[in-house]
């Protein structure tokens, strides 16, 4: 565009954009936005986001009097099928709701599995007793208590969230976020015995001793991976009376992590299958055999199926991480089972936040809130 290259520029666009931008106005279209805003002085990085589940690449550039974000969209052959100067948008702030002081306060913890401590926050109505108390299990990565995700935290709106509904909320930070490589002694592979629930067991034995809880009721909320292990941490904490999976994965994890790389390959009109493979092959690499071994072994619904204490599946519609697929695993290994309990959410993306058309990880890089309606029925 800048070096007014409009003939290699409408070669690469597929037949409607040639259609829709003749070549007589393509050579034209430079000339005229430098004409209205003056010369370019600086182009940013090039970053990707969606709309509507379709991939689109943009940078802004800052012209002498005004800045404009320059967007292209490709199709599935690699055409160009969208062209467009846009004004750049106002800058996204965070949703931050603040914290109610009055109602509610956090003091720091400490969940400790013999060498390994980590630090936490325990939320809950001022001044009450015999509360119950959710205890939150990070889905897969190094997590912080808050479960960042971009400028989103969706464990602290659903601390904060509980709270205004008289529960208490323990959530700390993973020991692989705390420690990195040494959340396992020199030379022993991690698996998610290390990773989740000796950890989890150590924040249920703790929520279970605070003075204020209720010890009839005391609840695990596991979010995707913290979800999938839930019912084994229950089987191991005697004190846990309740279990909420929120998009919790049933199926083995080599049939999901295909799942998910064809998916995110079809985004981007992807679907050479060496490429797929090959990209399967690094996810794995990203942990140790023993890893692997540890969750295959691991039978999730048997292991629910077994237990007698409530248990709520949560799962939203539009996740493509855990599907709707897992969901109605869940749903048919519970067949019979008076004590568990189901909600999908059709517009909810796997982190429970609102969103229309395909999701994509680009989503998560938007500030949003965890939905109320989720706090609500895990509330009730």
């Amino acid at each position: 565009m800048k070096n007014a290259q409009s003939d290699s520029i409408y070669a690469c666009f597929d037949v409607k954009m040639q259609q829709a931008v003749p070549l007589s106005q393509l050579k034209d279209m430079w000339a005229q936005v430098e004409q209205q805003v003056g010369s370019l002085e600086k182009e940013k990085e090039w970053k990707q986001d969606a709309i509507d589940g379709t991939v689109v690449y943009y940078t802004d550039l800052k012209f002498q009097r005004a800045s404009l974000r320059f967007l292209v969209a490709f199709n599935t052959e690699h055409k160009v099928s969208g062209l467009r100067l846009l004004p750049v948008p106002p800058e996204e702030k965070p949703l931050v709701v603040p914290f109610d002081s009055i109602h509610l306060e956090e003091s720091p913890v400490e969940v400790v599995t013999g060498n390994y401590k980590l630090p936490g926050i325990l939320t809950r109505p001022k001044g009450k007793t015999h509360l119950p108390i959710v205890i939150l299990v990070h889905g897969s990565g190094p997590q912080d208590r808050d479960g960042s995700i971009g400028p989103n935290k969706i464990y602290r709106d659903i601390a904060w969230g509980l709270g205004a509904q008289g529960i208490a909320v323990l959530r700390y930070d993973k020991r692989t976020y705390v420690y990195g490589k040494a959340s396992v002694p020199e030379g022993k592979d991690i698996t998610p015995e290390e990773e989740v629930i000796e950890d989890a067991v150590s924040a249920c034995q703790l929520a279970a001793s605070l003075p204020f809880v209720d010890k009839q009721k005391v609840f695990v909320a596991g979010h995707s991976l913290g979800g999938l292990l839930a019912p084994l941490i229950a089987t191991r904490c005697p004190s846990v009376n309740g279990l909420i999976l929120l998009a919790a994965p049933s199926r083995p994890q080599d049939d999901i992590l295909k799942e998910q790389i064809r998916y995110l390959g079809s985004l981007n009109g992807n679907t050479d299958e060496a490429l797929l493979a090959q990209q399967f092959q690094q996810v794995k690499a990203s942990a140790p055999q023993a890893y692997w071994d540890y969750l295959n072994k691991y039978a999730p619904v048997m292991t629910a199926y077994s237990l007698s204490i409530p248990m709520l599946f949560l799962q939203g519609e539009r996740d493509y991480q855990v599907t709707m697929q897992d969901f109605s695993m869940w749903k048919l290994g519970m067949f019979g089972k008076t004590n568990a309990t189901f909600y999908s959410y059709p517009t909810l993306n796997h982190c429970f936040m609102e969103g229309t058309g395909k999701s994509t990880p680009m989503e998560y890089n938007h500030p949003a809130r965890l939905s109320e309606k989720v706090i609500e029925d895990i509330a009730k």
